[in-house]
């Protein structure tokens, strides 16, 4: 029953997913994929491998059921040890993995997801998908590029409902905590000089990422916030992605 293009592929499990009562949606590089609207340039394209799912936290014998039955081999050490929050499943015939997080995506940052499912039919908005790329520490070029294609596919707006970035959602994870706001902005500052190696025109990334970061830093912050900012790089601010995370997030 597994599709051999990996986009298909993902199409299909989430739809197979929602059937059985468990609504998923695509993040990584197959979910940025699903967001080529007009202007797609060539060079945001890239090789897709493996497939990132978000579930619900409480999903986890409905998404067994779904792969099982669709023909992927469960990852069973893997699953027994970290089951409770991401479960890992095997396509051997084509070469690649499901990962499937459940209620959260967790890096260097959590983001709380389990109110994230609906909105676009196959994938993240795209604000949670460019927070998901620019979370952790040292961002791969193709996180880079990913978030390029992102800002430049999608105009901003205040308003996180539709096909837009939304800007709140971006200010409501940020303003909650400095070490988000710190990695978060860290990287948001790397993305132009990508989109300047990718595009010919640069120019609307690099706007929007100016008007991304100035709504971050002009955003009301809490009492929280501004004690752990006193306290800024000198204490780590991040976790440390353990070994099996390394090279999954696609």
């Amino acid at each position: 029953m597994i599709e051999p293009d990996v986009q298909a592929e993902g199409v299909a499990l989430v739809a197979e997913l929602a059937e059985a009562g468990a609504p998923a949606r695509l993040l990584g590089g197959v979910a940025v994929a699903q967001h080529r609207h007009a202007g797609w340039p060539a060079s945001f394209d890239r090789v897709y491998g493996d497939i990132d799912l978000v579930a619900g936290s409480r999903s986890r014998r409905a998404v067994e059921g779904v792969m099982d039955a669709r023909g992927y081999e469960a990852a069973l050490p893997f699953n027994r040890l970290h089951g409770d929050r991401r479960l890992l499943f095997l396509d051997h015939a084509h070469a690649r993995q499901v990962d499937v997080f459940l209620g959260r995506f967790s890096m260097c940052h959590a983001l709380d997801l389990d109110g994230r499912l609906t909105g676009h039919p196959t994938t993240l908005a795209p604000a949670d998908l460019l927070l998901t790329k620019l979370q952790v520490a040292n961002p791969d070029p193709k996180d880079l590029r990913d978030a390029v294609a992102l800002i430049h596919q999608h105009p901003l707006a205040s308003d996180a409902d539709g096909d837009v970035l939304g800007l709140d959602r971006l200010v409501e994870v940020t303003s909650a905590d400095w070490g988000w706001w710190t990695t978060f902005t860290d990287n948001l500052a790397r993305v132009p000089a990508t989109a300047v190696l990718l595009l010919d025109d640069a120019t609307v990334v690099e706007e929007r990422c100016a008007a991304i970061a100035s709504a971050l830093d002009a955003a009301p912050k809490g009492l929280r916030w501004r004690a752990r900012a006193k306290v800024g790089r000198r204490v780590p601010w991040r976790e440390q992605p353990e070994e099996h995370q390394a090279g999954i997030h696609g």
